[in-house]
């Protein structure tokens, strides 16, 4: 089976970019590009699997309590 005859995969949720943010890894792009031994999704099985796009998903630190501003 070729790349073109995958039916195309859309995840509607994956933890793609926080486990990528959460890595203690020096060269996560490289990782992502050239594939893991674990994990869910990177380049290599994306293309192998007819990936076409996703909902991905991060959440940034909260904000300090002082450094919030009012808002009447």
């Amino acid at each position: 089976m070729t790349e073109s005859d995958l039916i195309p995969v859309f995840d509607g949720h994956n933890d793609t970019l926080l486990r990528l943010y959460q890595s203690n890894e020096a060269d996560v792009e490289k990782l992502f590009i050239e594939g893991t031994p674990g994990g869910h999704i990177d380049m290599p099985r994306a293309k192998k699997g007819g990936f076409a796009g996703g909902m991905f998903a991060i959440f940034p630190p909260p904000i300090e309590k002082t450094k919030r501003s009012a808002v009447p």
